[in-house]
């Protein structure tokens, strides 16, 4: 009788002692959206896109919701863009190695040279760098994962939005994307290309703050725009009919003078 008890007193205990998770181990990096099944492009049937994952990130960012992380972003932006402009970043790199690893040999060989000269015990000068150097150069896993996540998700945005574009999905959003790079296209023509980046990145950052700032007077604006845009086109159409209307008359005017409309119907007759 006791053993029988035990018996299943020790399974649970085994149980328990494998699911048991470990204080020491990492926690569990957060799930991407490059971990869940490829989407489709249409997202209507319940299946959830990279924007979904990606939206409240982005729009955190351009909202400034985190002013210090939205400067940030857009800091560094522009000083790469204008960095591009005036310094080859291969020749840049370079010349820091260069500078870098030259500075260290200088010191390094100086320092062990006059160790020397003095009698004093020689010492490595930058052994206690170099016996930390796993705290501060050595890449952490998990950390490394997160950021390849969050990158491979914005490609992923930008490939499925770009698909769409491309494939036609819905006629409006092709035209405008046509009419913007169109007009990226004539800008490229006034402006330089570190110019336009740069326009295009404070545009970016700042037209949804203050869109957000100016909602209405700036729906009321739009909606103005919008009624005149309406009557132009309007009355367009109507010229344009008007005038359809009268080349139509002169040609059927014409075609009967001709005898044209008269041998027609007698070989419709």
């Amino acid at each position: 009788m006791d053993t029988q008890i035990e018996k299943p007193f020790a399974e649970h205990q085994s149980t328990l002692t494998e699911n048991a998770v470990d204080p020491a181990a990492p926690a569990p990096r957060d799930r991407s959206s490059s971990d869940s099944p490829k989407p489709t492009l249409d997202c209507k049937h319940g299946t959830p896109g990279h924007s979904e994952y990606m939206s409240p990130r982005m729009r955190s960012l351009l909202l400034w919701e985190n002013p210090r992380l939205s400067g940030g972003v857009l800091a560094g932006s522009l000083t790469a863009v204008l960095l591009c402009r005036w310094v080859s970043l291969l020749n840049l790199v370079s010349a820091l190695f260069v500078f870098g690893i030259s500075a260290s040999f200088v010191y390094v060989n100086g320092l062990t040279f006059f160790n020397r000269v003095t009698n004093k015990p020689a010492v490595r000068p930058l052994e206690k760098y170099y016996s930390r150097s796993a705290e501060f150069v050595h890449l952490d896993a998990d950390t490394l994962h997160r950021r390849v996540d969050y990158i491979t998700d914005g490609l992923n945005v930008v490939l499925t939005e770009l698909a769409k574009v491309v494939l036609i999905e819905d006629n409006k959003r092709s035209l405008k994307f046509i009419g913007i790079f169109y007009a990226i296209w004539t800008l490229r023509t006034w402006f330089s290309t570190t110019t336009l980046i740069s326009m295009i990145l404070v545009s970016l950052f700042a037209a949804p703050r203050i869109y957000i700032d100016n909602q209405t007077v700036i729906d009321a604006q739009v909606a103005k725009t919008n009624e005149l845009l309406q009557a132009h086109v309007g009355k367009g159409k109507q010229i344009a009919q008007e005038q359809f209307s009268a080349v139509y008359t002169k040609a059927e005017q014409y075609a009967q003078e001709k005898g044209i409309m008269k041998k027609s119907e007698k070989k419709t007759e």
